[in-house]
Formats: structure tokens, C-alpha cells, sequence
């Protein structure tokens, strides 16, 4: 088999694997961010750069109806088989498009509400903000959230210095986009949590990010990982505590229209 007929399944497993081992978004964070709804009160969503649905799901599971859009056919492959094992009446609730934040492929208008999750810094800011301008309804709401490391953590200040030899990046997320700028108030707030994954979870976890796999000493830091996880594995679980914050922004609407 040649390398570009080869090049689907290897996408495939990439999908899924991202799947496997990135941490989920959970019902508070994504509630936070459509605007802490009633409990009665449905949504449409659009779901931008959604990948392989991980806050769709959440979404979806929280009575909203939620169009996930994104780029890779692979990644929304992967939502679409996750989603056959949710419940019928989670799964009704959830769409797929291809599509990206500069071409939204949704109607003028028709959600109450954006969420951009882990995939806001991948596109062109400045189509992007009109795209979402054009589908958001009055009032609409749109969320950012990121998930990041908790860096007060000496778990994380250990795997810090194996994979970030040249000292931490800055930190884009203790401010709004600068993309947003004079386009709104927006509220910002920080959910802490502890992702836990076997010490195998935590090698492919840190193989999926790009700062690692496009390394040359690759497979030497994946060693170091692996060691370092060892090492801080619960004995009774045999699971790593890999400490997070999720930093969230979230835009309110006006009557006329969006904001920002």
C-alpha cells in the first residue's frame, strides 16, 4: 500500500486517539458558556472546530440541539460512531457539517449560541468574527474555553521541564482574545479539575501534541514521560493525576445582535 492511500487510516487512528485521550468538557463548564440557560430552556448550538465532539457530547447531554462543525472529515467521523452509543434521545440532538469558522456552512441567524473549544487560535480571526456575526441570533452568546495545565502543580512543573526546554509559552489565556478587542465585555472564569489517565494514556496524551511529536528527540521525551508518570501513578488505581484549569470566556449578545 502506497502513502496516500494509506494516509485515511492513519488520520482515522490519529482521530481516535485524540478521542481516547483528550480530557472532556464538563456539564458546568459548557452551561457557564452558553450562558447559564434554565434548565428548561433549549438551545441551537453550533459547536466550531468541534473536532471529535467532546464538548458536543456534553452539549447534546444537556438538552441542547448543537450542530458540530469542523474542518476533518476523520475527527467528525469519530463523533458520528461515538454518538451511536449515547442515548437516542442525546444523539437525536446532535448534527455534523463540514465546514470552518471562515465558511460556517448554517443559515443567517439560526443559533442562539457559539462555542469554540480548545480551536479558536487555529483560524483567521477576522473572517471567523463575520461568519459568527452572520449565523448568531439577538442576544446570541458565544464561549472560548481552553483547557490548560495547572502550573502550581509539581506533577506539572516536572513535565514542564521535559517538554518545554526553552521555558513555558506565554500564557494567551489570562485575557480575552486579542482578536476581541473592543467588541465587548466578555466574563471570564477558571474551572480547575483533575484529568486522571493510566501512565500508557498519559505517553499518547502528550504523543498527540504537536510540540512533542514534531520534536527530533521525540521518542527520548516520551521515555521521560512515561518515567515520570511511572513514578506518580496511584498504586491502588494505577492512574497519573494530571492537574488542569480551564480557562472560559464567554460574550452575551444585544437585542439587536451580536456584540462582538
Amino acid at each position: 500500500m502506497d502513502q496516500t492511500s494509506s494516509e485515511p487510516a492513519v488520520m482515522g487512528r490519529n482521530a481516535a486517539r485524540h478521542d481516547d485521550v483528550r480530557p472532556a468538557w464538563s456539564g458546568d463548564v459548557l452551561s457557564w458558556l452558553l450562558g447559564s440557560p434554565a434548565p428548561k430552556h433549549r438551545l441551537e448550538v453550533l459547536d466550531l472546530g468541534a473536532g471529535t465532539g467532546l464538548g458536543t457530547r456534553t452539549i447534546a447531554a444537556l438538552g441542547h440541539k448543537v450542530t458540530a462543525v469542523d474542518t476533518a472529515d476523520d475527527m467528525l467521523s469519530v463523533l458520528i460512531k461515538a454518538s451511536q452509543k449515547l442515548p437516542p434521545e442525546v444523539a437525536r440532538r446532535i448534527a455534523t457539517v463540514t465546514g470552518s469558522a471562515e465558511r460556517i456552512p448554517l443559515k443567517d441567524r439560526s443559533v442562539d449560541a457559539i462555542t469554540c473549544l480548545q480551536a479558536w487560535h487555529w483560524v483567521d480571526p477576522v473572517k471567523a468574527m463575520s461568519e459568527c456575526d452572520r449565523v448568531l441570533r439577538p442576544h446570541g452568546v458565544v464561549g472560548l474555553a481552553w483547557h490548560t495545565w495547572d502550573r502550581t502543580s509539581e506533577w506539572v512543573k516536572a513535565l514542564a521541564d521535559i517538554v518545554e526546554p526553552d521555558g513555558a509559552p506565554a500564557d494567551q489565556t489570562r485575557s480575552v482574545p486579542a482578536d476581541f478587542a473592543g467588541r465587548g465585555a466578555f466574563d471570564r472564569k477558571e474551572f480547575s479539575f483533575n484529568y486522571e489517565l493510566p501512565v500508557t494514556g498519559i505517553v499518547q496524551l502528550a504523543s498527540s501534541w504537536t510540540f512533542v511529536s514534531q520534536r527530533s528527540d521525540t521518542s527520548s521525551v516520551l521515555a521521560k514521560i512515561r518515567r515520570l508518570s511511572e513514578q506518580a501513578a496511584s498504586p491502588k488505581t494505577g492512574l497519573v493525576r494530571f492537574p488542569h484549569v480551564t480557562a472560559a470566556f464567554r460574550l452575551q449578545g444585544s437585542r439587536e445582535g451580536p456584540t462582538y
